[in-house]
């Protein structure tokens, strides 16, 4: 039985703490690079160049969104995520990502940096499961070296 049998409470306060503040990656499957680019009017490969970054994974590379200087993410505007409609699986998902729910201190501290943890919307154990397997099926885009 999972800590969280009981369900876990969660609101997006949209305050872009997730979005921000350390390093990191946000990885793009091949329908989010298709779909993020056609929101924003651009031919793929003018996507890619302008936005994301390879990731070196010894025989291939992962496509991760690019960050600013200040880690926020490349979409994060004043006024929020400017690709919200079409945004990442993995933003999407959060807090409900495999690593935080591995245990249960571990997910109360991510409170720390994020206000919506423990608030608002109560999300049943089937819920969270659902978006758990998402991630799960979910693939990388990958470039392999040449």
């Amino acid at each position: 039985m999972a800590w969280y049998s009981s369900g876990l409470k969660f609101t997006c306060k949209l305050c872009g703490h997730c979005c921000s503040g350390e390093p990191g990656y946000v990885f793009l499957s091949k329908d989010e690079i298709e779909h993020i680019s056609s929101y924003l009017g651009l031919a793929e490969e003018e996507f890619l160049n302008k936005y994301t970054r390879l990731i070196d994974r010894g025989t291939y590379y992962d496509i991760s969104l690019k960050e600013r200087e200040d880690y926020s993410c490349i979409f994060l505007s004043d006024k929020g995520c400017t690709i919200y409609p079409v945004k990442p699986l993995q933003c999407s998902t959060y807090p409900f990502w495999d690593y935080l729910l591995s245990d249960k201190a571990l997910f109360y501290a991510e409170k720390e940096a994020c206000p919506g943890i423990g608030e608002g919307e109560l999300h049943s154990e089937k819920e969270i499961r659902e978006q758990l397997d998402k991630a799960k099926k979910r693939d990388n885009y990958r470039k392999i070296k040449k």
